[in-house]
């Protein structure tokens, strides 16, 4: 995190990885809005530099990385140009803290056969997203957060409200 007062709060992973109970930890010790920004049709490099500009104090779930990574999958390629790709990542670390929830690939599966509902994403493409958040990180200069344990999160919680104050 740079020297800049933090903003915003950007939570990243594939499905399962635990970022709806980050995110939602987050928002309730923090005393944050919260927003989810999956896909909706549009031109996305706009879309994420509005959102990325209008919002402070917000708890982002899901950002323009999960758009280049389920873009890849499901819709032909990126929707950012390799400039807007490089200024969007540039932007969301101004003033941010980016969280990538990554667990163990056995974990993610797990989490996806316990759940008691039909999923958007099949098995087989949770597999291929999490290989494309892995990518993802390296952009990202992220926090990595395995998901793995309640002690893991609080401790994630901690630090990001040291950082935040």
């Amino acid at each position: 995190m740079t020297a800049n007062k933090v903003k915003r709060i950007i939570v990243e992973g594939p499905d399962c990885s635990g970022k709806s109970t980050l995110v939602e930890r987050l928002k309730n010790e923090l005393h944050w809005d919260s927003k989810s920004l999956h896909h909706i049709p549009g031109n996305q490099f706009s879309r994420y530099l509005k959102e990325y500009a209008n919002q402070e104090k917000i708890v982002f779930d899901r950002s323009h990385f999960s758009e280049n990574v389920y873009a890849k999958m499901w819709r032909g390629g990126s929707p950012f140009s390799c400039e807007e790709k490089f200024l969007l990542d540039k932007i969301s670390k101004h003033e941010a803290i980016i969280i990538f929830s990554i667990p163990k690939k056995s974990t993610l599966i797990k989490r996806y056969m316990e759940r008691n509902f039909k999923q958007q994403i099949s098995l087989s493409d949770l597999k291929r997203s999490y290989l494309y958040f892995l990518r993802e990180i390296g952009a990202a200069e992220a926090i990595t957060y395995r998901s793995e344990s309640y002690e893991e999160l609080d401790t994630l919680i901690k630090k990001i409200k040291r950082e935040v104050k």
